[in-house]
Formats: structure tokens, C-alpha cells, sequence
């Protein structure tokens, strides 16, 4: 049937993701995870730790403690604010003096709605730019220099966008450079207002910048510190420049934690900083009442003095205490090994879904809690842990139900079961006592439906939602930025077969006689101009910025119905252009310099390039170009030479050998090959074209083309005079 047969393969595709029918993992280091309620050190050996002995020889003297906790604070011990402020002091350590307010980031709600960069403009504005008093040379000074986004707010927005804002909030002169975090390898960058020019955030770069502002680099360089993804990334050469000058690098820090509860995460945002004790903080939260904050537009005070840092801060030692499902039930296991002398155990519920679909799943799950709650009751070391570990947590509890209540050996035995079925979700809320014990135990989740999942599931949901914009998965763009077309074909599968037939390919190959990128560079005395045109096919990637698709985007796709009629109104546009750009360009200095002045491409994308003449260039997806398909385009006599986001030449049809003639070598297409995939071999291109073009030219006459064409091959180039 069917049914049976989608059963059947559902059992196949599932199998082949888990391999093993019994699982075996080391859990007896578990054991340490909740001994005193609090931490785990990570390390698989028991013997490492005190408490080892006392397990070995059964001793019934205090634990040794493993870890220090005296620093924290729970809300059921309601502590006066000098005894918090004192521990809080000891979880501060050598950041002892942070001063900083919390603001209400409700506004949020709103700007949200309009656009990220409306919301950062927001936090511009409430930060007090209006009220900025203008420097003596008039220019503008910002009122901050850093921003953490810690809940991910500016998620679709490039650093492209951030450079705009502030040119708008700000003009060119206030900052010079903007900060951030390369989503691709999570390497440190910088990108130069002016230029738009992208480079790597190393020593020698740093160094430079301060050789050309020295002190007053903080005052020129803004930090766009994108959090979610790189959590415990800290900015480099803050230390440095400390140490260096006697100055903060970062003057005076944003932390976006709208929606964030975790206090342990807002303070790893701030310490951002390194200089925490010389930097002033601004925190962005949710629902902030004007007496959590004390009296609105008051200067930054000592954190450990705001009545919000105590409420969030108990709030997640509470958290902390609390644990979750999985590690409360990996503590189970671990005793069990204790109990039976066994380092590994052997798991009969590997995968929940196919014990569900052959519906063994009620049957495992009782003969488990039935193995456990025997065992641990029966013997006492064990028995005793586990009592120790329960008693300690409730007793941490703010709920009285929990926190007053004796546990029995009756009461934990019944736990142990309830537990086990709740990890496996065969549990049905019990209308007791039961309920808040496993609400309580399943730590920040606050459903009793949502408390199964174990660690790997939680460590591939994180994975998941930190995926980079580049990866393969399109954006849902927003409806004004959408493009619609459709094309009816009867036998879809017959039309594929010959290039010539397949309209629906020919249609995604049309290009946009509107650029998505300009760049302007100067060079020998002139000005040129750089367009290029993206097709229909690259629109529909995550490449792009959907800014791009505009009213005047779609209704040049109006004319594509009729296809000859398009090519010959795009090469039109495309020689207007260029004839105009010829005419506008000026006599320039003889310095190298380029500018970009249009950009809808987003960082790193992966393309092929193809060029119809100097200055005009279409972009298509990475396979879009080709010496195959290139033949059967209709814009096949036009199109001269191609290359990918690697620099690695797809074909050529000029055969020429020179940078300063149109063709694989030519230097604009090491320029774009900078500007949109900053590839070194581009970069050593426009420094040898800039330096030393007289090598560069002579090891392009020797260079034979045998190990291929392009300066891909530059290790095959000799530069010897």
C-alpha cells in the first residue's frame, strides 16, 4: 500500500542518518555537571576532580567544591542591595567600574517595521546626535563609536547600508572606517568610507592607521560588531592601542539586547570592550520601566548599582542553577553507569522518530524508566547524589510550591520516571506537583512541550539560525522588492533538450539594461567608468540587494516578450551610456584611485563575469557563462571574455596579452575581481599595474599560456628583470 511504502521509506532515509541502532556515549563525567547544583568544566575524566574520591570510598563528609560560586545571586534569597552589590563585584573581577545606563528600546517595535537602518538611525537620533555640538572645524562628532547587535536586528542589512547611514547622519569627515565581521569566515575587516575599499583588519593595517591618526583613530574608525554569529569574537588591538596612547579604543558602546533576558550574554556583549572600566555602555532593552532605571537622561552610573542589573542577574543565575531536561537526564544516566561500575552506556532509543512510526516508542520508554528508578533506588551512593542534586536545586527554587516541599525517596523515584518521559515526550502534564518540578528543571523553556530537545539538536537549531546571508537559501523579499515573471511552456522537459528551444532559460540569461554595479577609476590621466548589468537569473539570487528591483527594473522587463527586439533596446541603452560616461569623464591626476558609486551586490557572491567591451560587463550565476552555452546566446557576437569570482578565465575570444587592452589580462577585471570578491591575486595585480607595470607587462610577453589563461596563473608569471 501507499502507506506502507512511504512508511518504508521514511525508515530508509532515516537509517541512513542514523546508522546505528544502539548508541554509546561517555556519561559519567555528567555526575560533576549538577554536583552543587552549578557547573560543568568540560573535561571527560572523572579522576581530574576531588569528588571522585568521595564516590570511590563512599565518604559522607561535605563535597569538595569544584567550582566557585559564591558570586551567585538567586531571587529566592532576596537579597538587600549591598550583599548583591558585593557579589556582583566578585563576578565583575578586574572590570569593577563599568558605568552604564539602560534605555527602552520599545521603539524598536515600530522602526522595525519601516526598515533595520531606519531602526539604527533611531538609536542615532536617541543617543543625542541632534543636540551634538559642531567641533571648531565643522565637523560633527558621533556620540558613540561602537554597536553590538546582540539579538541580530540589522540581520538583512549589509555593511554597505551602515557606510550610508552614517554618511547621512554624519557627513565624510567625522568617521573615515567602518569595523565589522567578514559572515563568511568571521575574519576581522574594514571598510574606507570613501572608497568603499574592503581590507583585512590585520597589524599592518592597524598600524598604518595609527602612524595616520594616532590618538584620534578612535575618533575615525566605527565598530559595527555583529554578535550573533561570533559570540565570543573580540575586537583586536583594543589592548594595544590602550597601552599605546592611555585611551580606550572604544569610546562609548551601543548594546542592542532588545529582546535579549540572558544577562550572561549582554555581558559578554559589552566586554566587546577589553577596556570595560574605561568605556561607557548604553544597553538597548524591552519593556524597561522608568523606576528599573532610575530617572530618565541620567548619566551612566556603576552597573552593579542599576535595579535591572540585579533583576536580570539573579534571573540568570536561576537559569543557570536550573539546568535543562537534557542535562538533568544525562545525569541520570551517569549515575546509573556509577551504579553498575561502567564507563559507557548503551542506549535502546536512538532515533524517537522511527520508535514513533513503528509505535515501540511507549514500550522503550517505560522499560527505561522502570531500569533507572530501580537501580538508583537500590543503591545508595547513587541515591544519595541524586537526592543531593534535586534538594539543592529546588531549594534554589523562587516558586515556595517547589523550594518548601520534602523530597522523599518516594518523590524522587516518581521524578526519575517523569523525567524520562518527558525526555522522550511521552509525558502528559500531571495537574501536580510533577508539573513545576519539570517546568522548573527544563531551565528557560517555558512550555512543557518544548523540553525534549538534546544537545546536538539544540547545537544544529544554533548552527542553523546563524547561517551567513551567502549561504544557498534566497531571502523572502519584501513586496515592493519583488520580481514577477512567467512563462507558460506545454512540454517543459522537450524544450530543455536543445539550447535553441528552452525559452525559460533564455529568458533567466536576459540582461538588465540597468547597472547594479558602477565603480569609477582613474588612471594615466583619465577617468573611467565600470557598469555592470546583472541577469535575470543572478536577480533571483541571494546575491543581490533587493533595493535593486525598483519600478524601473521591472518595467525594462516589460519588453521581454519579445526577445530580439530586448537585446537590440539593451546594447542601445548600454552605448548611450558609455558615450555619455565618455563624454562627462575629466582629465585626472596620474595616481591610481577608485570609487565605487553604485553597489546592489552583496559581499562575496559567486558569479561569472562576462565582457561585452571596456566599461560594460554582465553578471550572471556561477555557471551562467560558458564556452558551451555561449554559442547558442543571442548576445554571442558581442561578448568577448569571461571569468568566475575565482579569477579563473571561462573563455576568451580577443586573445590579446596585455592590462591595458580588452581581454583576460585587462585591468578592470582585476578591479571588479577586488571589488566584489577581494581576491589576492586581484590585489597583486592592481599593486604591480600601480608600482611596477613595466614587470608586469614583460612577464606577460614571456608568459606562454600553456598552464592557462588569466593571472590566475600568477606563479606561473616570471617578473625577472
Amino acid at each position: 500500500t501507499l502507506g506502507g511504502l512511504i512508511k518504508f521509506l521514511y525508515v530508509i532515509i532515516l537509517k541512513r542518518m542514523e546508522v546505528r541502532d544502539r548508541s554509546k556515549s561517555v556519561n559519567s563525567v555528567d555526575i560533576i555537571f549538577n554536583f552543587d547544583c552549578i557547573g560543568f568544566t568540560g573535561t571527560p575524566f572523572l579522576d581530574n576532580y576531588p569528588t571522585s574520591d568521595y564516590i570511590r570510598h563512599q565518604r559522607e563528609d561535605d563535597i569538595p567544591p569544584c567550582i566557585d560560586r559564591s558570586f551567585y545571586a538567586y531571587t529566592n534569597e532576596n537579597l538587600p542591595q549591598d550583599e548583591f552589590e558585593n557579589r556582583f563585584y566578585r563576578f565583575q573581577g578586574q572590570n569593577s567600574n563599568v558605568k552604564a545606563n539602560y534605555l527602552s528600546s520599545d521603539f524598536m517595535n515600530d522602526s522595525l517595521k519601516r526598515g533595520e537602518m531606519e531602526t539604527l538611525e533611531a538609536i542615532f537620533n536617541q543617543e543625542g546626535f541632534n543636540r551634538d555640538v559642531m567641533a571648531v572645524d565643522g565637523v560633527k562628532t558621533a556620540p558613540f563609536n561602537v554597536i553590538v547587535d546582540l539579538c541580530g536586528i540589522f540581520k538583512q542589512s549589509t555593511i554597505y547600508d551602515v557606510r550610508s547611514l552614517i554618511l547621512k547622519q554624519f557627513g565624510a569627515d567625522c568617521f573615515h572606517y567602518i569595523y565589522h565581521i567578514d559572515q563568511i569566515d568571521g575574519s576581522d575587516r574594514v571598510l574606507c568610507i570613501k572608497t568603499q575599499n574592503d581590507v583585512a583588519f590585520d597589524e599592518e593595517f592597524y598600524k598604518y592607521l595609527c602612524r595616520t591618526y594616532g590618538a584620534n583613530l578612535r575618533d575615525k574608525i566605527f565598530f559595527f560588531v555583529d554578535n550573533r554569529n561570533y559570540i565570543g569574537k573580540d575586537v583586536p588591538y583594543q589592548l594595544v592601542f590602550q597601552k599605546h596612547f592611555n585611551l580606550p579604543l572604544f569610546v562609548k558602546s551601543v548594546v542592542v539586547a532588545h529582546d535579549v533576558e540572558d544577562f550572561s550574554k549582554i555581558w559578554q556583549a559589552m566586554g566587546r570592550s577589553r577596556t570595560m572600566n574605561d568605556t561607557t555602555f548604553s544597553i538597548y532593552k524591552s519593556s524597561i520601566c522608568g523606576e528599573m532605571n532610575g530617572e530618565s537622561g541620567s548619566e551612566p552610573i556603576d552597573i552593579k548599582k542599576h535595579p535591572l542589573t540585579k533583576l536580570l542577574y539573579t534571573r540568570n543565575c536561576d537559569c543557570k542553577m536550573a539546568g535543562n531536561l537534557s542535562s538533568i537526564y544525562q545525569t541520570l544516566i551517569a549515575l546509573y553507569n556509577l551504579s553498575k561500575n561502567s564507563f559507557y552506556y548503551s542506549d535502546e532509543i536512538v532515533n524517537t522518530f522511527i520508535e514513533k512510526m513503528e509505535k515501540t516508542i511507549t514500550k522503550k520508554v517505560s522499560q527505561l524508566e522502570d531500569k533507572l528508578a530501580v537501580v538508583l533506588g537500590e543503591h545508595i551512593v547513587p541515591a544519595r547524589i541524586l537526592q543531593h542534586i534535586f534538594g539543592d536545586k529546588f531549594g534554589r527554587s523562587s516558586n515556595k510550591t517547589i523550594s518548601e516541599n520534602d523530597l522523599s525517596a518516594d518523590i524522587v523515584n516518581e521524578l526519575v520516571r517523569q523525567i524520562v518521559r518527558q525526555k522522550f515526550e511521552q509525558r502528559l502534564p500531571s495537574g501536580d506537583i510533577y508539573d513545576d518540578y519539570i517546568r522548573f528543571l527544563s531551565g528557560e523553556q517555558v512550555s512543557l512541550m518544548e523540553i525534549s530537545y538534546t544537545k546536538q539538536q539544540q547545537k544544529q537549531k544554533q548552527k542553523q539560525k546563524a547561517k551567513s546571508q551567502d549561504n544557498d537559501t534566497m531571502d523572502v523579499f519584501d513586496k515592493r522588492h519583488q520580481l514577477l515573471l512567467s512563462k507558460k511552456e506545454e512540454d517543459y522537459f522537450s524544450s530543455t533538450i536543445r539550447d535553441e528551444d528552452d525559452v525559460i532559460k533564455r529568458m533567466l540569461g536576459l540582461p538588465v539594461s540597468i547597472p547594479i554595479f558602477t565603480l569609477h577609476y582613474s588612471g594615466g590621466g583619465r577617468q573611467n567608468v565600470i557598469n555592470v548589468y546583472p541577469t535575470v537569473q543572478f536577480l533571483y539570487s541571494h546575491h543581490i540587494n533587493p533595493r535593486y528591483i525598483t519600478d524601473d527594473v521591472r518595467g525594462v522587463l516589460r519588453g521581454a516578450g519579445v526577445p530580439s527586439r530586448y537585446y537590440e533596446d539593451f546594447l542601445a541603452t548600454v552605448a548611450a551610456e558609455s558615450k555619455m560616461e565618455e563624454l562627462d569623464s575629466k582629465p585626472e591626476s596620474e595616481m591610481f584611485h577608485t570609487e565605487t558609486t553604485v553597489n546592489r551586490i552583496r559581499q562575496n557572491p559567486q558569479y561569472s563575469l562576462v565582457g561585452i567591451q571596456p566599461g560594460v560587463y554582465i553578471i550572471g550565476m556561477k555557471d551562467q557563462f560558458n564556452i558551451h552555452g555561449i554559442e547558442t546566446h543571442p548576445l554571442r557576437d558581442h561578448m568577448q571574455c569571461a571569468m568566475d569570482e575565482i579569477g579563473f578565465v571561462l573563455f576568451d575570444k580577443t586573445n590579446t596579452k596585455s592590462v591595458d587592452e580588452f581581454g583576460p589580462y585587462f585591468i578592470e577585471q582585476y578591479i571588479l575581481l577586488d571589488a566584489l570578491s577581494k581576491q589576492e591575486v586581484a590585489q597583486n595585480v592592481i599593486t604591480y599595474y600601480c608600482r611596477h607595470k613595466d614587470k608586469l607587462e614583460k612577464g606577460l610577453e614571456r608568459y606562454n599560456e600553456k598552464r592557462g589563461k588569466g593571472f590566475i596563473c600568477w606563479r606561473f608569471l616570471s617578473f625577472d628583470n
